[in-house]
């Protein structure tokens, strides 16, 4: 009933796949049957229904209709999709509270910008899709951003996300407003960690404790991406 190629499209592990049809299964036929099922794949695939008494009864794929069937696959689809997301937000987890340039490639009628996020992990080069809502664009700047345009974002979030049931994706929330950005980018910039952002006004300025001194470059550089002006000062407890 269940094709290895459907089984192998959505890049899971196998027990994961299978549990997923399992459940997918079981939920289409209590449904159907007005019974509970469970579904078990060993060799075969074993359905078992369960009556008010609680005496089990086999059935057999025959007794599925093929409007049944149809359905059936429909659910292990979406179940099988709904598996992929999570795994892909739990492996995506790790980008929260990181920084990617990103470039914008769809401006939404309600301002939400859409952005390709470009990174590269230990095996491939991947493209992301992001949103950056206009609550979390800097004021001096909503309005201008145009598409193809490429700035900085901070990730604030990595969401597996459910639409009505039907599908499934990755939602990944970004800012230009978060008082991490100015910090993170000052980092890479420079390589120095402990470099923190006290206060941040954005496209006001930013108030920055470094523990020693960094080039004057990276500082007029992140000014200029951030459109504001950057205070930095050398922590007392640095000794410096």
């Amino acid at each position: 009933m269940i094709s290895a190629e459907l089984l192998a499209k959505y890049g899971l592990r196998e027990a994961d796949a299978l549990d997923a049809v399992e459940v997918a299964i079981a939920r289409a036929l209590t449904h159907a049957f007005k019974k509970n099922i469970v579904v078990r794949i060993n060799d075969r695939l074993e359905i078992t229904a369960f009556s008010d008494r609680g005496e089990p009864v086999e059935i057999s794929t025959g007794e599925i209709d093929k409007r049944l069937r149809r359905h059936i696959l429909h659910l292990v689809e979406l179940e099988l999709q709904k598996r992929q997301t999570l795994r892909e937000s739990e492996d995506l987890e790790e980008l929260r509270g990181k920084t990617l340039p990103g470039e914008i490639n769809r401006i939404g009628d309600n301002g939400t910008l859409h952005v390709a996020l470009e990174f590269t992990d230990v095996f491939q080069q991947q493209t992301l899709a992001g949103e950056c809502p206009v609550d979390h664009q800097p004021p001096h700047e909503r309005g201008l951003y145009r598409i193809g345009e490429v700035k900085e974002f901070f990730i604030s979030s990595v969401l597996p996300i459910v639409a009505n049931g039907r599908s499934a994706n990755v939602r990944i929330r970004l800012s230009r407003t978060s008082k991490e950005l100015p910090a993170l980018l000052l980092q890479e910039r420079t390589g120095i960690y402990g470099i923190e952002c006290k206060r941040r006004v954005a496209g006001g300025f930013s108030n920055i404790v470094t523990p020693t001194r960094i080039p004057k470059e990276a500082i007029n550089h992140v000014g200029k991406e951030l459109g504001e002006r950057l205070n930095v000062s050398i922590s007392q407890t640095s000794g410096k």
